[in-house]
């Protein structure tokens, strides 16, 4: 009788030891409350069904190809057409991709778009883009973020710049740096001229000349000038105004005062002033206008 009441003892033990060791391996109860492992935020709802298409339908493929090479993980390649990507591994170094594809690098990553002409790109750091279609008047490259990249030209291209400014070159190397979150920083490393199409101004940036852009939120896409406007000449650069606006010139400085309804242009920027405000335009290095 002893060896049997023993016996079920030792059973019952094992039995309820066994429904421990399960209940430890469910996450649900090792929490209070019991029967959730979400824990707070809850789960994120979605805002939009279906989702949207993203690149993939404002960068319709394109018949240009160009090959991608990895240099350093991460990278990831988005062909044309497709909402999602794929990193590069080890084993599969270079693809070949139509226009229309996404090519991204991530912190620590580089990864290289080599085209026919033997022009390339390379993408540093925390920066993506686009292949483009010029055949469907796009550039050659749409840099949508940049960190950090490196454009060199052996043949007339263009790129698009964030913000959709362009910069166009028959050769030369040039660098993209992000110097803060609202500039961007474009340096010419070559001998040859380069241009920057920035809302309605034509930046020239000669052999070793480095400029800094703005990041304006209203976007810096090439704008047709107007005819009727009025154009005065600083030294390095030119402003135009439309309107009722009276302009003097002072020691190489150009003053202009808002007399009504006007609208002055001046390396893209545009600028509206309050009745009888003033704004006094010189070259660098020049002296400063009297006050």
């Amino acid at each position: 009788m002893r060896s049997r009441t023993g016996s079920a003892r030792a059973a019952t033990c094992m039995a309820l030891l066994a429904v421990a060791l399960s209940l430890t391996g469910c996450a649900g109860f090792t929490r209070w409350p019991w029967g959730t492992t979400q824990r707070w935020p809850g789960p994120m709802k979605e805002t939009q069904s279906p989702l949207p298409e993203g690149d993939a339908a404002l960068y319709l493929g394109g018949p240009e190809e160009v090959l991608v090479v990895r240099h350093a993980d991460p990278v990831k390649v988005r062909p044309a057409g497709l909402a999602a990507g794929y990193p590069l591994t080890f084993y599969d170094k270079s693809v070949r991709v139509q226009a229309g594809a996404g090519i991204t690098s991530a912190p620590g990553g580089r990864i290289e778009v080599l085209w026919p002409s033997g022009n390339s790109i390379v993408l540093f750091d925390a920066t993506s883009g686009v292949v483009g279609s010029p055949s469907r008047g796009q550039a050659s490259f749409v840099l949508q973020s940049v960190a950090s990249a490196r454009i060199d030209f052996k043949e007339a291209d263009q790129v698009e710049l964030p913000t959709q400014a362009r910069l166009s070159a028959a050769s030369g190397l040039f660098v993209l740096e992000s110097v803060q979150p609202d500039v961007l920083r474009v340096s010419n490393r070559s001998k040859g001229p380069g241009e920057i199409l920035f809302r309605d101004a034509v930046i020239t940036l000669d052999g070793g000349q480095v400029v800094d852009l703005p990041m304006l939120e209203a976007g810096a896409s090439p704008q047709q000038g107007d005819a009727g406007l009025q154009v005065a000449r600083v030294p390095g650069y030119a402003l135009s105004w439309s309107g009722a606006v009276e302009m003097q010139r002072e020691n190489g400085a150009v003053r202009l005062r808002a007399l009504g309804d006007h609208e002055i242009r001046a390396h893209g920027v545009r600028l509206r002033l309050e009745r009888d405000e003033t704004v006094v335009f010189e070259g660098l290095g020049a002296n400063p206008a009297p006050e």
